[in-house]
């Protein structure tokens, strides 16, 4: 997620927020989250969340709970005014080992 310039700390308070609410929602996994210390662009304004789902249908299920729920819904908005951009990235493992 990219963080509007100055908004860092708006951004902190809406995470424990979603956090909040994420943890009522039967199937999610818990979250760890980053800030870029270094790499290409913009670090300083940041964030990457890092959950493991067990599978491709528990993560539809809990995000149909999750996009069902009223507070969820209020809660989405508040992020449209402190977001430049977010991207939804889903990885695999590699069977190297």
């Amino acid at each position: 997620m990219k963080v509007v310039p100055g908004k860092m700390a708006e951004a902190m308070k809406l995470l424990e927020e979603w956090k909040a609410i994420l943890s009522r929602v039967e199937g999610a996994p818990t979250f760890r989250g980053y800030r870029r210390l270094s790499g290409h662009g913009d670090i300083m304004h940041t964030l990457v969340l890092e959950g493991e789902w067990d599978s491709f249908t528990a993560m539809a299920t809990a995000f149909d709970k999750m996009f069902a729920d009223p507070e969820w819904k209020k809660h989405m908005v508040k992020w449209d005014t402190i977001l430049e951009s977010h991207e939804l990235e889903m990885y695999a493992p590699l069977p190297l080992y």
